[in-house]
């Protein structure tokens, strides 16, 4: 019984967020790394357009390096759509991300315990699934995009727990790096985060005298994925949740179906991922990580670019870490209606802001 009323919650939720859960769940680059073909190619003379599992400590991971043309700055995102842990990534929506490949050269990565590497390593996890080894994988990863197209730096973009990873493997390898972008900073434990979240539907249902809605957050509290979960609370919340929520991305399973070089047979496989990177991190990290040791300084420009909507990585909450942080330069910008998918729901806005403020300072290193 217990299982079906977790269905029955989790039908609730969002279609991104069922995805997220499924796609979280051989050759080297330079060698015969593979390239995309039909609507996805990249077709322009200078371009790249190479896909390929990468030795990066000591395991094959998957990386995708896509551009109009290599003279533009390196953009690598770090991080996916899941707020406390490597499992959701975005490397099989490129076509979201097309546009901004005129003006960056866009790398994609599948970390550790997450998408096409978790599926190359035999769909297991070890014990290497640390904050720290995934620091270092993605300071690995930078030193290689820079040797393959020829960089000096590269811009960083964070993600949810991605802006953690980002945040420190600046802090270890500042020179590396032109710019940091924060499209998703978390700098609060997680339960501040979910307070936060269950606030803002307090206060939308309050203001649309909404009973039922509000009867359904009495229902769930605000510890409502305090452990032991319960079914029915969870239930409440996300009926809740599905009303009042910020645009998500409208059709991800059939862009990830469609991506290049992806399986539905890899992104089933790889929703086993998603338990056993909680079991191995541990989900309790994200209660107890030291977000002060996000700080106080980084050498690098820091522009935060969010949707105000945010409640996996609340904009008050970055607007706070950021104005604590000393950089060589800050910019904080927020999009208005768009929630923890700006990144993706407004991906337009998102490369305007990115030409506006970030281009030119990776242009000019």
């Amino acid at each position: 019984m217990a299982s079906v009323a977790i269905w029955r919650a989790l039908r609730h939720l969002p279609l991104w967020m069922f995805v997220g859960a499924v796609m979280a769940a051989s050759t080297a680059l330079g060698q015969s790394a593979e390239s995309t073909s039909g609507p996805y190619a990249v077709t322009a003379p200078n371009g790249v357009d190479e896909e390929a599992l990468v030795e990066i400590g000591g395991i094959k991971q998957w990386v995708t390096i896509r551009g109009a043309d290599r003279a533009n700055p390196i953009l690598l995102i770090v991080g996916g759509t899941q707020v406390d842990g490597p499992r959701a990534i975005l490397s099989p929506y490129v076509r979201t991300f097309q546009p901004w490949e005129k003006d960056f050269t866009v790398v994609q990565w599948d970390p550790r315990g997450a998408g096409k590497t978790f599926v190359a390593a035999g769909k297991t996890i070890g014990p290497d699934l640390t904050i720290d080894r995934l620091v270092q994988d993605g300071i690995e990863l930078s030193q290689f995009l820079r040797d393959r197209l020829g960089k000096k730096k590269i811009v960083l973009l964070g993600i949810n727990f991605g802006s953690t990873l980002s945040v420190k493997m600046i802090m270890a390898q500042p020179t590396l790096f032109s710019a940091y972008v924060a499209a998703g900073q978390i700098a609060n434990p997680r339960a501040e985060r979910e307070r936060f979240g269950y606030q803002r539907l307090m206060r939308l249902a309050t203001t649309a005298n909404d009973e039922a809605s509000l009867a359904d957050l009495k229902l769930a509290g605000a510890d409502v994925w305090r452990e032991p979960r319960n079914p029915a609370r969870i239930a409440a919340f996300q009926r809740v949740f599905v009303k009042y929520r910020p645009p998500v991305p409208a059709n991800p399973m059939q862009e990830a179906i469609s991506a290049p070089h992806w399986t539905m047979d890899d992104l089933i496989a790889a929703q086993a991922a998603a338990a056993q990177n909680e079991r191995v991190l541990g989900r309790a990290w994200g209660e107890n990580f030291d977000y002060g040791s996000l700080g106080p300084r980084l050498r690098v420009p820091v522009f935060v670019i969010q949707g105000e909507e945010a409640t996996s990585s609340p904009a008050p909450m970055a607007k706070v870490w950021l104005d604590g942080l000393k950089a060589p330069r800050k910019v904080f910008v927020t999009i208005p209606g768009a929630g923890n998918h700006a990144i993706e729901t407004h991906a337009v806005e998102f490369l305007a802001l990115l030409d506006r403020y970030v281009r030119p300072v990776a242009v000019a290193k």
